[in-house]
């Protein structure tokens, strides 16, 4: 089943079309925010439920953002009050995107540490170690060395 076709922004009034924008700027902040919430409470795992609706939404609100920016003529009859909400919208959006850069970047810069630590880790454990063998010889052996790794809960 497939979902119904999107009419064009050329194709919607200007009072529809703002609305329209309204709507999934609206929506688009929402799905940001629950994701940047799951980040701030330590879910990362359940982003992952959040990206098709994310997706649609950024895509949707990319054509529609392209297509009035190419055609302004598009919202020069929208109310101005309609208007006037679309760009209060369109600022908390802004500011949502802001943080949940921030947050994913954090994100981020955890798992890159977590995977350098792991990788150093097992790098070491390769290394041949110098110790004294059979009769106080100096021996060059693969270490027997054990990596201890822990994981932080919070992470």
């Amino acid at each position: 089943m497939s979902a119904p076709s999107r009419l064009s922004a050329a194709q919607l009034s200007p009072s529809d079309l703002v609305e329209r924008v309204l709507l999934v700027s609206t929506q688009l902040l929402d799905v940001i925010s629950r994701e940047t919430e799951l980040l701030e409470t330590q879910q990362p795992l359940k982003i992952g439920e959040l990206q098709a609706e994310k997706i649609r939404l950024a895509n949707e609100y990319a054509m529609d953002i392209q297509a009035i920016s190419m055609r302004k003529e598009l919202l020069d009859r929208a109310p101005a009050e309609k208007i006037a909400r679309l760009k209060v919208a369109m600022t908390k959006l802004d500011v949502g995107l802001a943080r949940n850069r921030n947050v994913l970047g954090a994100a981020k810069s955890v798992s890159e540490r977590i995977l350098k630590s792991v990788a150093d880790s097992v790098n070491e454990q390769k290394t041949p170690s110098l110790g004294y063998g059979r009769n106080a010889a100096m021996t060059n052996r693969p270490g027997n060395r054990s990596a201890a790794i822990s994981l932080d809960s919070r992470v």
